[in-house]
């Protein structure tokens, strides 16, 4: 028997298939949403996936469905790429330092991103679409080490993402200085109680590297000229 004839061989040939087409609608998603908004309808982001209205709907039934698996998308391709990074340092202050400045350039380095954020009423994108779970963590170990000091555990999570998503969606909306993600990095720090001079440290410490796989979402969409251009707003 032909191997291209096997149960397994077909089973695993249609796995491949789906999962082709829904990494491409969720990739056309991020392109129409990032150019009309939220609510911008099913019908465009068909057209832009090529597919017939049937495919759709064999994987998303509503649009609210398909924006939450997109930022899921997304969420989970940032924390997979930057919370190992993060990880590597066993200072929780530093960690807050680095994976707020990680998150914040991600925004400035990937335009596609931005504009999908800056198209979302604020505070709808939410801590969920950054991936700031890691931030919680790092503030209880940093408040168990007393690294931040006068300050409650929830006011200083609720203080770490408010700082953060809010720094991202202003990197997204306006031509910002390139200074600007470390300058919000720092006040930060001095919130949650560091020294002025430990929290220009930490800024200043090198940005840890990383890099997205090269089939995350945010990579094929700027892969291909004019398709995940800086000219969606």
């Amino acid at each position: 028997m032909n191997i291209e004839d096997t149960p397994n061989h077909r089973t695993r040939v249609a796995a491949r298939r789906r999962a082709s087409t829904r990494a491409r609608l969720l990739e056309s998603a991020l392109l129409v949403f990032a150019r009309k908004g939220a609510h911008a309808a099913i019908d465009d982001v068909i057209v832009q996936a090529g597919m017939a209205r049937g495919t759709f709907y064999n994987y998303f039934g509503t649009n609210d469905e398909l924006l939450g698996e997109l930022a899921s998308e997304i969420n989970n391709e940032l924390l997979r790429a930057i919370d190992p990074v993060v990880q590597c340092s066993g200072d929780p202050a530093e960690r807050i330092a680095s994976g707020a400045r990680l998150l914040l350039h991600t925004v400035m380095r990937f335009p596609l991103l931005g504009a999908f954020m800056a198209r979302l009423p604020f505070p709808t994108a939410n801590s969920s679409l950054l991936g700031l779970r890691f931030m919680a963590r790092d503030v209880a170990l940093g408040i168990a080490a007393k690294r931040f000091h006068d300050i409650n555990q929830r006011v200083a999570a609720d203080l770490v993402i408010g700082v953060v998503l809010s720094a991202a969606y202003a990197v997204a909306r306006e031509p910002l200085d390139a200074g600007y993600p470390d300058a919000s990095v720092r006040a930060l720090l001095r919130a949650l109680g560091l020294a002025r001079r430990e929290a220009a440290r930490l800024v200043a410490l090198p940005l840890p590297a990383f890099e997205l796989p090269l089939d995350s979402i945010l990579r094929r969409t700027q892969v291909f000229p004019g398709r995940g251009g800086v000219d969606l707003l």
